[in-house]
């Protein structure tokens, strides 16, 4: 059926129309009008209540992968890829609103990756609800890094450094506009969902995707957003706090797509007893410094960088080892952990974090 012409005005009013209509009432809208609705929202031509009644109300009435996709479109459309000099890329998308209840090492993951020969690029954002946990972007910019470079100069990092960091507000400044309305919200929406899955950078042969995930509806809905995007591959693993670091304590469960996406997803999950490398009691290192987290993740981290042992060098060795042992089949997860192991000990994921940090200050 053809979709009908909607001005911005009235293409809001039949989305809500539809979807927020009671329970188990609401109706599922098309790709288009799901699209041409977060366009409008981007750019600021729909009211603020409008825009948190359709996006709430999507997620109460549950979205379907059309609405998903649609509104994945809107997203995209502001968003220009940089290719990079480098063939492969992986990208890493941690959880945007940050950490509040463990001491996080992915910000220090793209540096060990690069001393692995794994060209890696970060996604992220200062700071956003609900949670506004402790992000990359506030660890680097406490190393004295700075956060919001260009992509090009990120795409430039990753051929003399071998990492980079990105951040929403400058590939995607429409979306992170959204900030104060999203904290508004209180609730998570499909934004949430989405924004981690954009490519702001991509390889010059393929582009990979590595996140992690909680719930186990949403591996499906990553996974085929991450083709639509044009990612090669998706590794999806169940993280802490949703991130790219699984639990030291339980069985690695991921999901990794190379090809086509079966049509039940969900029974392509692998459990790998990867706790079994580990001495764990806890999924990972406790926050413990509720005034300064952010100091405390970058002492951390950068103790483990020098070659401290304990929970956070475990965390940060498994989130590397895990992808590691996904993109180099020939090896066991745990000898792509002890690979990771020796770049800690021999300092050459320390020289690329600091390496960084001097190029981007």
């Amino acid at each position: 059926m053809q979709e009908k012409n909607y001005t911005n005005e009235s293409a809001i009013r039949e989305a809500i129309q539809s979807i927020a209509v009671g329970p188990d009432r609401g109706r599922d809208i098309s790709r288009e009008l799901a699209s041409q609705v977060m366009r409008a929202i981007l750019r600021s031509d729909v009211d603020d209540v409008q825009a948190a009644i359709f996006l709430i109300a999507l997620r109460m009435k549950r979205e379907s992968m059309d609405e998903f996709a649609g509104i994945f479109d809107a997203l995209a459309d502001q968003v220009v890829p940089i290719t990079a000099s480098v063939d492969r890329v992986v990208c890493l998308a941690d959880p945007f609103d940050g950490y509040v209840r463990s001491v996080p090492m992915t910000p220090f993951l793209p540096a060990v990756l690069a001393a692995l020969g794994v060209s890696a690029v970060l996604h992220g954002v200062e700071s956003v609800g609900p949670k506004h946990g402790v992000t990359a972007h506030k660890v680097y910019r406490l190393a004295g890094m700075n956060p919001l470079q260009s992509v090009a100069q990120a795409a430039a990092q990753l051929d003399s450094v071998g990492w980079a960091y990105v951040d929403q507000q400058v590939y995607a400044q429409q979306l992170a506009s959204l900030a104060v309305l999203r904290d508004k919200m209180i609730k998570r929406t499909a934004v949430t969902t989405l924004e981690r899955l954009l490519m702001p950078i991509r390889g010059r042969r393929t582009t990979h995707m590595v996140l992690g995930y909680v719930h186990s509806a949403y591996p499906e809905i990553y996974a085929r957003i991450a083709r639509q995007a044009g990612y090669d591959s998706v590794l999806l693993a169940k993280g802490v706090e949703g991130g790219l670091a699984p639990a030291l304590n339980k069985p690695l469960r991921r999901f990794f797509f190379e090809s086509d996406i079966p049509f039940d997803a969900s029974s392509s999950k692998e459990i790998i007893a990867a706790e079994r490398l580990f001495d764990a009691k806890q999924a990972a290192l406790p926050a413990s410094n509720a005034e300064s987290p952010v100091a405390e993740c970058l002492d951390v981290g950068l103790k483990v960088l020098d070659g401290a042992s304990g929970m956070a060098r475990d965390s940060l060795c498994l989130a590397a080892g895990q992808i590691i042992f996904a993109h180099q089949p020939s090896l066991t997860l745990t000898q792509a952990v002890e690979n990771v192991r020796d770049c800690l000990d021999n300092g050459t994921a320390k020289a690329r974090f600091y390496a960084m940090i001097e190029q981007a200050r």
